[in-house]
This record gives structure tokens, sequence and C-alpha cells, in this order.
């Protein structure tokens, strides 16, 4: 119960700034042996989901259920708070940067992965602050940017370490170290240190008269410079140490010690006698346990993952002779992970890679529910095994170029392979690229000549194409020139529809020779020449229209004077029927003159 026998003050601000909304967030517990205090600042821009808040409210959960103060036990909350941003997503990208104090009323210890800070000051100065994931940082490190820039410093912002990344995220642990009355431990977000450098704040802190004070001059000094920067979200959280825990003691006498002890030591003195040996090598086991798990971690640290199986081999079986049940669970896991590494290491070495992968990825897994031990080797393992099927992928690829005549990318892939294998250090695969490229060179070589070579032959028949052709195209227009003095000699003589044929032949040659001039000078030819056989026609059709007036006008003279001798013989005709009826009328006269008498 050392909470109720400590005295720790916590007062907070978290503000959306000149943004749409506030994405930091803060929370912590006071619990009866151990305080968390957990403060966040989402680095997505997602509307509708509050990173910040995930992570913080995970650390809490977590903490909550089993409160610790130990490095691998809060590295465990934290990474499972950044798989918890990971398996939220859905499409989102949630990312956050966190900071993360622990007490148990005596002493302090954070972490952090981002560049949400945590200052400790005592006595008017900081006694510890983390130091931001950020290229800045780095650059301030490597003295190339000098101090005062730091805030301001446009790759401030620029982290190699958060939440929700798609790589594990690097969290800096602090040592524990002793609180002492009159200390204060204070959390801010970026919003905050952006606007109120690291002196002006410490400044504010010791001036305040009260705890309340602290937050509103913070406030006031990122406020009053909302005129010439961008306020961004801003939290700070200020936990006062006015009590730490102690221990009660009280004063105990010689005499006193000696009448309680004297009883009790007489009382157990024969089951001391007899447990002793039995403890002794308890506690040899127990020693010699936890110096087996110490080695192992130590080899795994060294990457000799077969003296490491060993160590924790031994480890387990003690623990399970101890019947330390946590102990040997433990010792298993990091086995099984050793041999699992071993096993993956033995599959590359074979060149069998797509099994070294699935290899290499379950012990990451493994890895990662045991803390990270090992990590960092089994990625680079991991990531050195994708390289190398990489590489493989890139030459069959070219192969299948080559396969279909693609020399060119073939040579391409190859090149790749080989700059990859040699990222890699990777001998085989680079040797291997390399020949494939000096063969798919040399073949594309090959083919370059021999289709240079038949480049030269089919220019020359075109040469001699062309030769034939331009023999042929003097030979049409000379050919073409007959034909046009024929014309010309045709229309001197008037026979002017053979000129005309002439002509036209002698045109056609022209314009599919491309002298369209003298094809045009044909035309005008043509043109008199029809206008000249027009004229003949117009000639002959008049004066065969008076020939055949004439021969009309003859017929109608003939019809005339037939028609004129047809009237001469009807009336000769009349005439001499009319005196052949006087005639007769008379001799008719004169036979009945003749009766009468």
């Amino acid at each position: 119960m050392r909470r109720s026998n400590s005295e720790f003050q916590t007062l907070h601000i978290s503000e959306e700034g000149q943004k749409l909304s506030n994405r930091d967030y803060f929370g912590y517990v006071e619990m009866d042996d151990f305080a968390c205090y957990v403060l966040a600042d989402s680095l997505d821009a997602e509307p509708s989901v509050n990173s910040a808040r995930l992570a913080v409210e995970s650390i809490l959960r977590s903490f909550t259920e089993a409160p610790a103060m130990r490095k691998r036990t809060l590295r465990k909350y934290i990474i499972r708070a950044h798989k918890e941003l990971l398996s939220e997503r859905g499409g989102m990208h949630l990312k956050a940067s966190v900071v993360v104090a622990v007490t148990d009323y005596r002493k302090l210890c954070c972490f952090h992965a981002g560049n949400s800070r945590l200052y400790w000051i005592r006595n008017a100065r900081i006694l510890e602050r983390t130091l931001d994931h950020s290229l800045t940082q780095n650059l301030l490190e490597q003295e190339k940017i000098p101090l005062d820039q730091a805030a301001a410093h446009e790759e401030r912002n620029n982290l190699y370490s958060f939440l929700g990344g798609r790589k594990r995220p690097q969290i800096t642990a602090s040592r524990k170290r002793k609180l002492e009355n009159g200390d204060m431990f204070v959390l801010m977000t970026r919003g905050v240190w952006e606007q109120c450098p690291e002196q002006e704040f410490l400044q504010i802190a010791n001036d305040a008269k009260e705890p309340k004070d602290i937050l509103e001059q913070t406030e006031d000094c990122v406020l009053k410079k909302q005129e010439e920067h961008s306020i961004d979200n801003y939290s700070l959280a200020v936990t006062f140490v006015n009590k730490v825990y102690q221990s009660p003691k009280k004063p105990v006498s010689v005499k006193k010690v000696l009448m309680t002890v004297l009883p009790i030591l007489l009382a157990v003195s024969v089951t001391i006698t007899m447990l002793c040996l039995r403890h002794r090598n308890n506690r040899q086991k127990t020693q010699e346990m936890f110096r087996y798990m110490d080695s192992g971690e130590a080899y795994i640290g060294l990457n000799n993952y077969q003296k490491a199986a060993e160590e924790y081999k031994e480890a387990g079986t003690l623990a399970k002779k101890l019947k330390r049940t946590k102990q040997q669970d433990e010792a298993g896991q990091y086995a099984k992970l050793a041999e699992q590494v071993i096993l993956a290491d033995e599959a590359l070495l074979a060149g069998e890679y797509q099994k070294a992968q699935e290899l290499y990825s379950a012990a990451r897994e493994m890895s990662i529910q045991t803390g990270n031990a090992g990590l960092s080797y089994i990625e680079s393992q991991l990531d050195r095994t994708l390289g190398y099927v990489h590489v493989f992928d890139l030459i069959a690829q070219g192969e299948h170029k080559e396969e279909y005549g693609n020399l060119e990318g073939a040579v391409a892939l190859y090149k790749e392979a080989k700059d990859q294998s040699a990222a890699l250090y990777y001998k085989e695969g680079k040797e291997e690229a390399l020949r494939l490229q000096m063969a798919a060179e040399e073949a594309m070589e090959q083919q370059k000549m021999e289709e240079e070579a038949r480049l030269q032959e089919q220019i020359n028949e075109e040469v001699a194409s062309l030769a034939v052709e331009n023999e042929q195209k003097a030979s049409d227009q000379q050919s073409a020139a007959d034909m046009e003095n024929q014309g010309n000699a045709l229309l001197a003589d008037k026979m002017y529809e053979e000129a005309i044929t002439f002509y036209q032949t002698a045109q056609s040659l022209y314009k599919s020779l491309g002298m369209e001039d003298l094809a045009e000078r044909i035309g005008q030819k043509i043109t008199a020449a029809q206008a000249g056989m027009e004229a003949d026609e117009e000639y002959a059709a008049r004066k065969e229209s008076e020939e055949k007036a004439e021969k009309r006008e003859a017929a109608r003279e003939a019809i005339r004077q037939k028609e004129e001798m047809e009237e001469a013989v009807m009336q000769a005709a009349k005439e001499a029927a009319k005196e052949a009826v006087e005639e007769a009328m008379e001799t008719e006269t004169q036979t009945e003159t003749q009766t009468q008498q």
C-alpha cells in the first residue's frame, strides 16, 4: 500500500490549438503499489479514429492487469499497443508517438517511441529527459545543427520510430532512479516543446508558485506565438512528487530482538538442520537455472543460437525439477525460438530460400512473443533471405525474357540481380547473374551484328531497286517525250483524235514520273487538240446539214415536178375523157337522128 504513504499530484491540459480537433491523449492510473502515466500524439490524419487514445488505453489496460516496472514487461505493453494500431487499420494508417512514465512511488523510469517528451526536474534543473527518435535529434548529436534551432528544424517530425509503423518501433527505456520529495516529472507533446523551448519551460516551472501556474503559464507561452506559427495540438501533464514512499522503520532494542528471535530459533533449529542441505541444493540449482537463462540470453545477443538452445534446455530441465512453471515455460519458449532460428539458418545455407523464409517468419513471431529476443538478427536474416529470393526471381524473369527474344530486358534484369547480390554479399547469386548477363550480352551483340548485316543487305537491294527504278523512269520519260512528239506531228496534220491518244499516254507517263509541269503542258495540248477536233466536227456537221438541206430541196422539187406531171396527166385524161364523152354523145345523137329519119 505504498500509495497511501506517499503523495503524488497530477495536473494536465490537452487542447486542439489551431487544428480542427485534438488528437493528443493523456491518461494515468495510480494503484496501490505502482502508477503509470501515458501521453500520446497522433501522427496520422485519420478523422474517425484517435490513434493516440487507442495507444494510451491499450498501455494502461495492460499495466492495470499486471502492474510492474520491469523493462521487458513495459516494452511488451507498448508493443501490444503498436499491434493494436496495426490491427485497427482497416485501410487506415494509424500512427502515434508515445511517452510512458512508471513509478512504484519510490523510483521512476520512462519509456518512449517518437518525439513526445518527458522532463524530470529536480532542484531547478532538468535531471533527465528523453531524446526524440527524429532526424533532427541525430543531427543534433552529430553537432551538425545548434541546440537553439532544433525545435524549429524542418526534420524535427521526421521520425524513425513510432507506434503503428511498418517496422517494429525502437523503444528507449531509462534506468530506474530514486525519486526525492519535491521532484517533478513532465510529459509533453510536440505542440508544447515546439513553441516553449526547454530553458523557457524550466524557468516557468521554477517561478511557479502553484502547480496550476505551470500549466497556465506554459499555455500562455504556446498561444502567444500563434500569430507567428501554426499551433498544433498541445498537451502537458505535470506530476508533483510531494512525498516519496518511505518504508516505516522503528527502533528495536537488542534485548527485544533476542527475546523474539530466540524461541523461534530454538523451535525451528531441527527443521533448519533437516532442510539446510535441501535448501542449499535448491538454491544452487536455482542459481544455476538463472545462470543458464542469462547465458542463453547472452548467446542470443551474440547470435549463437546453437549454444542458446542448449543453455535454455538446461535451464528448462532445472526449472522442471524445481517446479518453477513460469521459468520452465519461459526457458521452453526461448529454446524453441533458438531451435527455429537454427533450422532457418540451415535452410538458408542449403539454398532452400522459400523454406528459410517461412522458418524466419515463424521465428519472428516467436521472438515478438518472447519480448523481441534476437529480433534484429531474425529480421536481418529474413531480409537477407527475401533478398536471395528476389535475386532468383530477377534471374528467372531475365531467362523468361531471353526465351522470348527480349535480350535487352533480360540484360537489365541480370544486372539488377547482380547489383542486388553485391549489396547482399551473395557471391553465388552474383556469379550466376554475371554469367547470364555476359551470355545475354554476347547473344545481343551477335543479334546486333546479324541485324546490321541484314540491314546492309536491305540497303544494297534498295540501291539496286532504285537504280532499276531510275532506269525505268528514264525510259518512261523518253517514251513520254516520243509520245508527245508523235502527238505534235498528228496535231500538225490535224489528226486530232490520234494526237489526243498519244498526248494522253504521254501525260499518264509524266504523272507517274511526278513531272506535273510537263503533264500540265500536255493537258494544254490535249485541250487544243480537242478544240481542233470539235471545230472539224462542227464543220462536218454544218456541211452535212447543208447537204441534207440541198437533198431535201431537190426531193421537194422532184415531188413538185411529179405532182405537176401527174396533174398534167390527169388534166389531159380529163380532157380526153371529155372529148370521148362528147364524141359519144355526138355519135348517139347522130344515130338517134338517123333512126328518126
